[in-house]
């Protein structure tokens, strides 16, 4: 992998989904063959993710996304054991064809609006036999009810004022903001207009939240059920639950990566598997494969293509350490 391919696949492995868009993965190219992932300093969640299993997910799907991006550049990679204070070390093995995944790469978008009134049937039949992972819920009555225990579960995280503090840190709530273009949750990101943006960052802060929740109101602030009704479907993503945080990314990157495929866009609701009271009514109404956890929720559904919000990255020169 000489210089130029190394920075271009970083580009591409640089759109991979990833929490809050905190973009914790950093790489270094140790030589021709070899490439190792690391922590980039600074970027994690102390309070939203105390464990870092968030994170380690966020790592897994850089590198799956690496991997990918390797592959449209006819290169296989794999992992060997990495060594002290890297996340993962990949090894170029053989030239490979590309991954039929890989040209969605760079097309893959969360999409946090309201999606357009196409049912898309046909999409998501394909999307049931292309991945056994997904209970796919398509009755309105069933995601209405997901809608209503999103709406709880995120208000019960948002009383948590260390919580709203780090998410607050993370929000680009103005085009003004140095960041805005590079990483974190911008407005546009989040489908905010200026006006809901502004209100945002006021309603977050000590004292107003807290107010405006004894008032009975700060839930119909926060609330985004009618977005979670316009979905085609909910997705609840399932996987071992003894599997390790980096693996789950991975599997999770490839399955957004199929739902791009199909033509389908989707947000996750993360919320409804961190939150105990969420996870156990999902379980309780729909069932839980044995042996799995709950990693997410994805709201799913079709959107133009020119509605999807162009990526805040970092720029490549910060990705490459």
């Amino acid at each position: 992998m000489r210089p130029e391919t190394f920075t271009a696949v970083v580009a591409d492995a640089a759109l991979s989904p990833n929490v809050h868009n905190i973009q914790p993965t950093a790489w270094r190219r140790i030589d021709d063959f070899t490439v190792a992932a690391i922590q980039a300093s600074g970027r994690t969640l102390p309070v939203g993710d105390p464990s870092g299993r968030d994170v380690a997910a966020s790592h897994g799907a850089a590198v799956e996304g690496f991997i990918l991006a390797a592959s449209l550049r006819g290169l296989a990679m794999s992992l060997t054991a990495p060594a002290d204070c890297e996340i993962a070390r990949l090894t170029v093995t053989e030239t490979a064809a590309p991954d039929p995944l890989a040209p969605f790469l760079t097309r893959r978008r969360t999409y946090r609006g309201r999606f357009t009134s196409d049912r898309a049937e046909t999409a998501l039949d394909a999307l049931v036999q292309a991945t056994p992972d997904l209970t796919v819920l398509r009755n309105r009555d069933d995601i209405d009810q997901i809608a209503r225990l999103n709406d709880r579960a995120s208000l019960r995280a948002f009383r948590h004022s260390g919580f709203r503090a780090e998410l607050l840190a993370w929000m680009r709530l103005s085009p003004r903001h140095p960041r805005w273009s590079v990483d974190g949750l911008n407005a546009r990101a989040m489908e905010m207009s200026g006006v809901e943006a502004l209100g945002a960052g006021l309603v977050l802060r000590p004292g107003l939240f807290e107010l405006l929740d004894r008032l009975g109101l700060a839930g119909a602030l926060t609330g985004e059920a009618a977005v979670v009704n316009s979905s085609a479907a909910v997705a609840l993503f399932y996987r071992p639950a003894d599997e390790a945080a980096f693996d789950t990314g991975r599997r999770w990157h490839r399955v957004w990566l199929e739902m791009t495929r199909l033509g389908l866009s989707a947000a996750p609701m993360t919320v409804l598997a961190d939150d105990e009271a969420a996870a156990s009514a999902l379980a309780a109404r729909f069932g839980q494969p044995p042996g799995a956890r709950l990693i997410t929720a994805f709201r799913i559904g079709r959107v133009a293509d020119e509605a999807l919000p162009p990526s805040a990255r970092r720029a490549v020169a910060d990705l490459i350490a």
